[in-house]
């Protein structure tokens, strides 16, 4: 089939002929042709023929629906393919019909992974696979970057630029596309065996390292795995790749020598091993996962300033409330001491006050804000931040991150009255976000500083 064509360039392809199943409609088989692509973008589209139906007698209402799809093939090659989606299928789709459609797919469907295996591959596991990346950019001059190993947790990381990387990095940054652009290729270095989908769970706490280094939604696209003895690939695991537009936010203008990347200041092999590798940072990978991933949406450039600022801000909030959770210091009290012997007396004191006009409006609001007086406030955890995690933070610094997001979650928008201002202070939120990340992740290097500076000035 010639089907998939208008759906992008392919990265990898599979023909054959298969077993298409609706897991809605139990008993419903059919034998087809198939054709699953996985496009340079990341994407899956699957199409298929069907074209004999071996059914136990139920029969599916006609017309086109919505349906889950099962399908289980087999290319010329040898591989032997598991995708499932879902479809607008025609079940009642005949012989007749299907040759007709020898071009053209009766049913397409866009798919969140393939899995291929054959001859060689093992449930026993590997000792390397190899996957590949998009969006990652690390070069600094005009020449490809130099690859980078990693030794992490018995595994041997190696990360190397595909070969057009140059062409793909400017196509990227001008089209503000995703494309795969790196190979990470990994090695066991003891005896030890690990399933693909093993280190499919470990790459995806590598991407979340390389989003917070870049600033980008970079994701692994599919992973190989080798045959042991002969390195000839046996498995396969594709899936749709979360990718998203490039985006220049973790770049700062110093003043005179243009655009500096982060990832040039930070010391990506410390950054790695320590979020990869250290059991004893004080939140764990999933959370730090999932606080990179908050990260990367407000780095986003396709919306306004103004709510990409809000979630800037939110996610310092979250960052500093985890860890005063987790160190136990978000509370000045407990919870039920506060409700039991302080609060009725706040809530009388403010009674008895005789305000003005809206007297009632106003004293609602004000005992109602007393109910969380327990807590700490956002400026005292982001101080105790500061402290125990060594922030390049001082004073005057920690007073603008306050006040910029006391601004935009309480107002909705910026300190600075002239908007010419305000990606100044985006760009500074989202610099306290990543310097905080990367001491949560464990990092003990240098951190950079806002605005390219060699000093502290905000």
């Amino acid at each position: 089939m010639k089907s998939l064509e208008v759906y992008g360039t392919s990265l990898v392809k599979y023909e054959g002929a298969a077993e298409l199943a609706f897991p809605e409609w139990p008993g419903i088989i059919y034998k087809s042709y198939f054709e699953a692509k996985q496009m340079t973008s990341g994407a899956i589209a699957v199409g298929y023929v069907p074209i004999k139906q071996e059914s136990d007698g139920s029969k599916p209402t006609s017309g086109s629906v919505h349906v889950e799809v099962a399908l289980r093939g087999r290319d010329p090659d040898g591989w032997e393919i598991e995708v499932y989606g879902q479809s607008v299928a025609w079940p009642l789709l005949g012989l007749v019909d299907a040759m007709k459609s020898s071009t053209y797919p009766a049913g397409v469907f866009r798919s969140q992974s393939i899995r291929a295996r054959r001859k060689g591959a093992t449930a026993n596991g590997y000792n390397r696979v190899q996957f590949l990346v998009s969006n990652l950019l690390w070069h600094y001059t005009n020449a490809p970057p130099e690859p980078i190993t990693l030794e992490v947790g018995g595994l041997t990381l190696t990360i190397t630029p595909i070969d057009a990387y140059l062409e793909v990095a400017e196509s990227i940054k001008a089209l503000r596309g995703t494309a795969p652009t790196a190979q990470v290729s990994i090695k066991t270095t003891n005896a030890s065996n690990l399933s693909l989908k093993r280190f499919g769970d470990f790459m995806n706490y590598l991407v979340s390292v390389f989003r917070l280094a870049t600033g980008n939604r970079v994701d692994w696209y599919y992973g190989e795995a080798l045959e042991i003895g002969t390195e000839r690939v046996v498995e396969r695991y594709h899936k749709d790749a979360v990718t998203g537009p490039f985006s220049r936010v973790v770049k700062f203008r110093p003043l005179k020598s243009g655009w500096v990347s982060l990832t040039q200041k930070l010391d990506f092999t410390a950054l790695a091993e320590s979020f990869l590798g250290n059991d004893k940072r004080v939140l764990d990978r999933n959370t730090l996962k999932e606080l990179i991933d908050y990260f990367i949406n407000a780095c986003d450039e396709t919306s306004y300033l103004e709510p990409r600022g809000l979630l800037a801000s939110t996610l310092l909030d979250l960052i500093v409330l985890k860890y005063a959770r987790v160190t136990k210091a978000d509370s000045l009290m407990e919870e039920a001491a506060f409700r039991k012997d302080v609060l009725p007396k706040l809530k009388k004191a403010l009674e008895d006050v005789q305000l003005p006009k809206l007297e009632k409006e106003l004293r609602t609001s004000a005992i109602n804000q007393l109910s969380g007086a327990y807590r700490r406030s956002f400026r005292k955890r982001l101080d105790l931040l500061t402290k125990e995690l060594d922030l390049p933070l001082d004073s005057k610094a920690r007073r603008r991150a306050v006040d910029i997001r006391n601004k935009l979650v309480h107002d909705g928008t910026y300190l600075s009255g002239n908007r010419d201002d305000w990606y100044s202070e985006y760009q500074f939120m989202i610099w306290v976000d990543l310097v905080a990340l990367c001491r949560l992740a464990g990092y003990k290097g240098d951190l950079p500083l806002p605005n390219g500076r060699s000093s502290l000035e905000v």
